[in-house]
């Protein structure tokens, strides 16, 4: 093409590739998951941790990770808690800082989360369900963007988790307090006190489980709300010592530390009063009983037969609600209340959700289901490659799919936890897997685990 400049006959790629080379090295030592004894699972495994390198802008923290990543233009390219619940883990222990960028984000709105709560008649910062790349709300439904609250609380779960793992002072001092601080008093204005039977309720919400309608004192949100508050009640404490200033820029007292912790407690945590199981929230128990097998044909979302507003009136389950949150707050329940919850809720289960066969895995996994676990991992494993239900041509990548999946391999099937700051193991392999291996960056050291079915190692590297 006579426009187009020909290349200088000096000009070499091999050094390009070299470097190229070399930095993907680095890359897939830092990141890569080897399982011997399933190649299978070891392919799909290394196509899901490419799909989440190449889907986030490492060192540009005005952008944020799109439902689709850069495949799709689903849901116009908006942000979700897809990338603080579900893809978060990945980064902050394989690529530390992709996981600043991608909290640093959340630091940059806040200005915004802050508008959108006042717009919202809140007090704080109500960060938004569907977001776009300036930080503003892009759903503002009544059904979704307006109930599904339990973002703001998924957020700060983020944030505190990254300023945990990353002991990273100087995020905190610059943003990751005060987030955490604004975010809880958003909480208090938008709980709505009980006159007749005392504490407080959450009203007009709706949890990840978006098949149970408008509804009230979610499980998800309200241990996840009390969690925000808790970590505020730190945060706060903290400031006070090593930065006074801010304490007074931001207006804290101790009786507004101690209002948090009032709220903290009055906040109700639904119960079967017979059974003593947790619920889904205050009116799961109230809807109409189906067979789920009657509402959809194999693995493809049955609101392609039955309409949004009939689904929501069923007694069924699009995702995991009460089972995600044992896993992300696993400390707070016992086992034989995690146990419960999964005979109580995965029968009643549609899978609607791209995220909910891994987070059926990732919760199997780590409760010795080991049978369930192999099921689920397997769908979740192979959702887009091959095309499982039916909507990745049409849809793209789901890449919190792949960030959940991720965590059932590590969290669940590993069993890795960190207790008082230490990192220790507790694996339980799928069946054929003779072994499992990755490292991970935790509080600034870099760490090699492997697994075998005789034993399990952890050092330093």
């Amino acid at each position: 093409d006579p426009l187009i400049a020909p290349l200088p006959q000096s000009w070499d790629f091999k050094p390009l590739a070299a470097e190229n080379k070399r930095r993907w090295a680095g890359r897939w030592e830092r990141a890569g998951i080897t399982v011997e004894g399933d190649d299978d699972a070891q392919t799909a495994l290394r196509y899901i941790t490419y799909q989440l390198l190449v889907n986030c802008s490492t060192r540009d923290d005005t952008v944020n990770i799109g439902a689709r990543g850069l495949t799709h233009t689903r849901y116009k390219g908006c942000y979700f808690w897809d990338t603080d619940l579900f893809m978060m883990p990945f980064y902050l222990l394989t690529e530390p800082e992709t996981a600043k960028s991608l909290m640093q984000y959340r630091i940059n709105t806040l200005p915004q989360a802050k508008e959108h709560a006042a717009k919202m008649n809140g007090a704080g910062a109500r960060y938004p369900w569907m977001v776009s790349f300036d930080g503003t709300e892009q759903c503002e439904t009544w059904d979704i963007g307006c109930s599904e609250v339990h973002v703001t609380a998924d957020v700060a779960y983020a944030l505190g988790q990254y300023m945990d793992f990353a002991q990273d002072k100087a995020f905190f001092l610059n943003g990751g307090a005060e987030a955490l601080i604004e975010t809880a008093r958003f909480w208090v204005s938008r709980y709505s006190a009980d006159p007749e039977h005392g504490g407080v309720n959450l009203l007009f919400c709706k949890g990840p489980d978006e098949y149970c309608g408008i509804t009230s004192n979610n499980l998800f949100t309200n241990m996840m709300v009390q969690h925000n508050l808790e970590m505020a009640v730190d945060a706060a404490r903290a400031l006070l010592k090593v930065d006074p200033v801010q304490y007074q820029r931001l207006n804290l007292t101790e009786a507004e530390l101690e209002a948090w912790g009032r709220l903290c407690e009055d906040i109700k945590l639904p119960k079967d009063p017979a059974t003593g199981h947790w619920r889904t929230d205050d009116t799961f128990h109230l809807l109409e009983p189906v067979e789920p097998g009657a509402l959809k044909h194999g693995d493809e979302a049955s609101y392609h037969q039955t309409c949004f507003d009939r689904l929501q009136r069923y007694k069924v389950v699009k995702q995991a609600d009460v089972l995600l949150l044992m896993t992300r707050l696993s400390e707070r329940f016992t086992s034989e209340e995690r146990l419960a919850a999964w005979d109580d809720f995965e029968p009643l289960c549609l899978h609607d959700s791209t995220l909910s066969f891994a987070s059926h895995a990732y919760f199997a996994a780590q409760n010795g289901l080991t049978a369930a676990a192999e099921q689920y991992f397997s769908k979740a494993l192979y959702l887009d490659l091959f095309n499982i239900m039916g909507n990745t041509g049409r849809e793209g990548l789901h890449l919190a799919c792949f960030g959940e999946t991720w965590q059932a391999v590590v969290f669940g099937f590993a069993g890795l936890s960190f207790e008082n700051g230490v990192p220790t193991l507790s694996p339980r392999l799928p069946a054929g897997w003779k072994s499992l291996s990755f490292r991970f960056c935790y509080r600034g050291d870099n760490y090699q685990a492997t697994i075998s079915a005789d034993e399990a190692t952890m050092s330093l590297c």
